[in-house]
């Protein structure tokens, strides 16, 4: 039995590699995955087809944290911010529900269908287990010396036609300055970006600048540290901020909000690992997250999480 993932690039057809997972050594072409802080890579090369393959589930699973425990995190990050530490941190939490895992194959197929635009897949490994997960947020798309990243933050229902306040774009102009700052702090060049626009992810809507550069020279590891984690997935500054972070969440992230996706020779597609979920023996843990600043309520945040976990819950609960 192996290791193995599935995945579908937006517009691209379903691939299959299976193989032995490998620590990343920054050259090396596949299949990527890293946890939130970048600090354990892992990539996975060979293609064989032949092998086979099953499920590898996690024994630990990690902590859920309350709506009363939640809340208090959230006053504990609010002090931080009001004592100048930290303008934006972003809280995340977990949640569990029964899973039949014997729909994890056909449920990544219907994520493939109804997540046209997003990437999708399911990965098993000895290390993290199994995660399944349709990510709206592109870190970097590197064709050649051409690259494209997106500043995305800020979340509403889709059908939500109220305008976008001032605390939702001062989150996401955040992350639109974080990555052109970050970008000429390594030399890229030609840095542009667009207009701010709102885009469709499933049932929830986000804030977003598409940006584009030239990084004739620097390497594919540097690019990914300057660009993560962004605003949107630790908070400002970044360094206080994933303090804050380490201090107040109850549960190792671990593969949430790390780095996911495909890199070749040709053009390497990395992806921010979004509305995704750690899959166990009967039991499914998704992970979602927030942004608190000074102007945030901390209900209000609770409730923007459940709402980003419907995202998958809408699918893995539907039979």
């Amino acid at each position: 039995m192996t290791e193995f993932v599935k995945y579908r690039l937006p517009g691209k057809s379903i691939v299959h590699v299976s193989g032995e997972f490998q620590p990343w050594n920054g050259q090396e072409k596949g299949f990527l995955v890293a946890d939130f802080l970048v600090k354990h890579p892992l990539i996975l090369m060979t293609n064989d087809l032949n092998q086979q393959f099953d499920f590898k589930f996690s024994a630990e699973k990690p902590y859920q944290s309350s709506h009363e425990e939640y809340i208090d995190q959230a006053k504990r990050i609010h002090q931080q911010i009001s004592s100048g530490k930290c303008e934006k941190v972003v809280l995340s939490r977990t949640k569990s529900v029964f899973y039949d895992t014997n729909f994890l194959l056909a449920d990544f197929e219907r994520l493939c269908d109804l997540y046209p635009t997003a990437f999708v897949y399911i990965a098993s490994t000895e290390k993290y287990g199994t995660w399944i997960g349709a990510t709206p947020e592109l870190l970097l798309q590197k064709t050649g010396n051409l690259c494209e990243t997106v500043a995305l933050a800020s979340t509403k229902k889709k059908d939500d036609k109220t305008d976008w306040t001032n605390k939702e774009y001062f989150e996401q102009a955040v992350v639109n300055e974080f990555i052109v700052q970050r970008l000429h702090e390594i030399g890229c060049e030609a840095i542009e970006s667009s207009e701010r626009n709102e885009v469709v992810a499933g049932p929830l809507k986000h804030l977003r600048n598409k940006i584009t550069f030239a990084s004739p020279s620097t390497p594919l590891e540097r690019l990914i540290h300057a660009l993560h984690p962004t605003p949107a997935v630790s908070g400002l500054p970044q360094k206080e901020a994933i303090e804050v972070i380490e201090q107040v969440e109850q549960h190792e992230r671990t593969l949430y909000a790390g780095v996911i996706g495909v890199l070749d020779e040709q053009s390497s597609a990395l992806f921010v690992n979004l509305r995704c979920a750690q899959v166990f023996e009967n039991e499914v843990c998704l992970y979602v997250g927030g942004g608190h600043t000074a102007a945030s309520n901390s209900n209000a945040e609770w409730v923007e999480t459940e709402n980003k976990a419907k995202t998958l819950l809408n699918v893995l609960q539907n039979h």
